[in-house]
């Protein structure tokens, strides 16, 4: 992937790392699991904020599991953080290599591949890209910036679909 930062994770071990004291997942892009996103981060926390923003996120995965079209999920945004109550979860959706747009697609697949339907029907901020290209390194490397701190840098996790 090129990423660096990015690890598989063993049987044992929780592949999500701890988060540093600012409340960030360390520099890198961590392979984990649904299940290990809902238990770091999709469970009541003062708020049903995260629930509802993890519910919203596994109907996504699910959709795209089901169009064939991607490979992964990069998640970020206050989402995947310390934050009490997050405002949101910014995607980057992988896409499958090889695959052909030219072609029509479907209203379901293109409703996939709309950022402005993405948006509308998940709530969520969604950015496409193709695996290991230009683009996709643009957008991890934007989404690794911390907002309010330029020269700080923060992790993010990725789910194969």
């Amino acid at each position: 992937m090129g990423t660096g930062g990015r690890r598989k994770s063993g049987p044992e071990s929780m592949s999500i790392p701890a988060l540093n004291a600012d409340g960030f997942l360390p520099v890198g892009v961590f392979d984990c699991t649904q299940a290990e996103v809902r238990e770091r981060f999709g469970i009541f926390h003062g708020s049903d904020q995260r629930p509802r923003l993890f519910g919203r996120l596994e109907e996504l995965c699910l959709a795209m599991q089901r169009s064939r079209l991607f490979e992964a999920l990069v998640v970020d945004g206050s989402f995947v953080t310390a934050k009490v109550a997050p405002n949101d979860i910014d995607l980057v959706a992988v896409l499958l290599p090889g695959r052909d747009f030219e072609r029509d697609l479907a209203i379901s697949e293109y409703a996939l591949v709309s950022r402005a339907m993405l948006r509308r029907r998940f709530g969520f901020d969604v950015m496409i890209a193709e695996p290991d290209s230009h683009l996709y390194k643009t957008y991890i490397e934007f989404f690794s910036r911390v907002r309010d701190n330029p020269d700080a840098r923060k992790g993010m996790l990725r789910l194969s679909l």
